[in-house]
């Protein structure tokens, strides 16, 4: 499949944006013990800000586009290690002392990217099928886990003992960017309505419903859009989508781009996958200096924020040094028989 700048754009973008945003808005604060914090507690004001921080819509609806013509497997080989990585360094953490509940504070953050990358190895494995099903019926697919969305919220709200049926939508919420993604390489959609309709109905379901403003997972907070996703997410991430189909509209189909967007939509899934582990490490690393601003003292104000825009340049030198070790050896060459070294 011939390589497309506006995908790697909004590729790039979105896993970028994203990083960027978890990093400011989860903070590992050291008080009697280690524990998870967000600044959007202290700072309420902010939430809205996070409608621009959640870009998660964007990735899937690129990778159902970069799916389309393709039926190749994401690449899973970093996954293995991972949770390999982890599973050693729960070990080492229970050695050095952390409590059961200090490391479970420590691995949430950590592990919340799986929330979201298995559903995106689930879409992409029946991405053949879908797109078959997209070529047949178009947009209107996106009904299907549209309405399942709309249907668990609806019986969550009636019925509060059945939270759990909320995770049901880890999957059919993220199905909609990823069949409008399908839809848009098709020139099945439409973007002007997109943008209006989402940004309307999730303005309205925030408005009138029980939903959270915030687009991002707050520790503490007693609703999330996120874990499980919402209809008030879904209905964002429509929005969302429709932005990014103008977007790429405008950049056309050209093959040729900036080689740093190339690089970064090429190691999307890792980066993605990492990132709070190199806030972890990094907070781990200094836990026994005692809490230090911006990075594990507890988030209370604006200056906070500030401060922890200047550990940015640390937590990607740190991310990017965990991609190189995660990466799995090229394999070797295979010699014509008779050659000898």
């Amino acid at each position: 499949m011939q390589r497309e700048q506006r995908i790697d754009v909004l590729l790039a973008t979105s896993v970028t944006v994203g990083v960027l945003g978890q990093w400011l808005v989860t903070s590992y604060a050291v008080m009697d013990d280690l524990h998870v914090a967000s600044p959007l507690m202290a700072l309420p004001e902010w939430t809205p800000a996070t409608w621009l921080l959640q870009t998660l819509p964007v990735f899937f609806f690129a990778s159902g586009y970069a799916q389309s013509e393709s039926s190749s497997a994401p690449r899973l080989r970093t996954m293995p290690t991972f949770l390999l990585a982890w599973t050693a360094g729960t070990a080492v953490l229970s050695v050095n002392g952390f409590s059961l509940a200090t490391i479970g504070e420590i691995l949430g953050p950590a592990m919340q990217p799986l929330w979201f990358l298995v559903p995106y190895l689930l879409l992409t494995a029946i991405a053949p099928w879908l797109r078959r099903a997209v070529l047949r019926y178009g947009w209107t697919t996106v009904l299907v886990p549209a309405v399942c969305v709309a249907l668990v919220d609806f019986v969550r709200f009636i019925w509060p003992s059945s939270g759990w049926l909320g995770y049901v939508n880890a999957v059919s919420a993220w199905a909609v960017p990823f069949l409008l993604g399908l839809a848009w390489r098709q020139g099945r959609i439409n973007g002007v309505w997109l943008l209006g309709g989402g940004g309307m109905l999730a303005a309205a379901l925030i408005a009138l419903g029980d939903y959270s403003i915030s687009m991002v997972d707050v520790p503490g907070a007693p609703m999330s859009n996120v874990a499980p996703p919402t209809a008030a997410l879904h209905a964002f991430g429509c929005a969302q989508c429709g932005l990014a189909a103008l977007a790429g509209d405008r950049l056309g189909r050209r093959a040729t781009g900036s080689r740093i967007t190339a690089v970064i939509s090429d190691a999307a899934f890792p980066l993605y996958l990492w990132h709070q582990t190199a806030l972890a490490l990094i907070s781990l690393a200094t836990v026994r200096l005692g809490p230090i601003s911006g990075l594990t003292s507890q988030p209370t104000g604006a200056a906070w924020l500030t401060l922890r825009l200047a550990w940015m340049p640390v937590c990607a030198t740190v991310l990017i040094g965990l991609l190189v070790l995660a990466r799995p050896p090229k394999p070797r060459r295979r010699l014509p028989r008779g050659r000898r070294l």
